[in-house]
């Protein structure tokens, strides 16, 4: 069954990934030949869905997770090259997380899950918040909602993924930000990515 689901959300996340590379190629202000193409949306998204896939298997919260990983990946592409994060998309995948989430919730009868991961929802975006506040230019509005959104999705499996996923996308922008660099613009870290691969590889450890 795994093999079958593994393959299947494989090739969901080619069709689905190059249909929202349009997503990328709107949005960039500036001209990116292989950040706007096709496969390049296509293979991100296979690769992640099927790593989701294997891992999660047939529940319910994977669709919710192939919604949101859908639409992240335009976000990071779009972070990586610009270092912002367009809220066009960002709050329609907050918003189709919490309503997919609270679905499963009405369902299964049980919205434990549901508070938990509300809380974790507005401790990942007061974390970000705060951010912001205290490094200047360095934390947009924009990785405030993303994170709400990471808190949203990792604080639904538990508290633990909850703050795995915030420490390993804090490690992978501490990372970033050491690599060598050439001028001020890299300086800036694109905490999107590091926040959408965090989320993805903790959902896919814990399984």
């Amino acid at each position: 069954m795994n093999a079958w689901l593994t393959a299947g959300s494989a090739a969901v996340g080619l069709v689905l990934g190059a249909a929202a590379s349009s997503i990328t190629k709107t949005l960039l202000r500036q001209p990116a030949r292989v950040a706007q193409s096709r496969w390049l949306g296509a293979v991100i998204t296979a690769a992640l869905l099927a790593l989701l896939g294997w891992r999660i298997g047939f529940r319910g919260e994977l669709a919710v997770y192939v919604y949101v990983v859908v639409l992240g990946v335009p976000l990071g592409v779009i972070d990586w090259v610009e270092h912002r994060l367009p809220r066009i998309v960002l709050l329609p995948q907050l918003a189709g997380a919490t309503l997919g989430l609270g679905l499963l919730c009405f369902l299964r009868s049980d919205p434990a899950a549901g508070l938990r991961a509300l809380w974790a929802a507005l401790a990942a975006a007061g974390f970000y918040l705060l951010l912001a506040v205290l490094v200047e230019g360095g934390v947009g509005s924009g990785d405030v909602s993303l994170a709400a959104v990471v808190g949203l999705v990792a604080g639904w499996s538990g508290w633990l993924q909850f703050a795995g996923s915030l420490m390993l996308a804090s490690l992978g922008a501490l990372l970033l930000l050491l690599l060598p660099h050439h001028g001020s613009r890299r300086r800036a870290v694109p905490f999107g990515p590091c926040l959408l691969a965090a989320m993805t590889a903790v959902l896919a450890i814990s399984g």
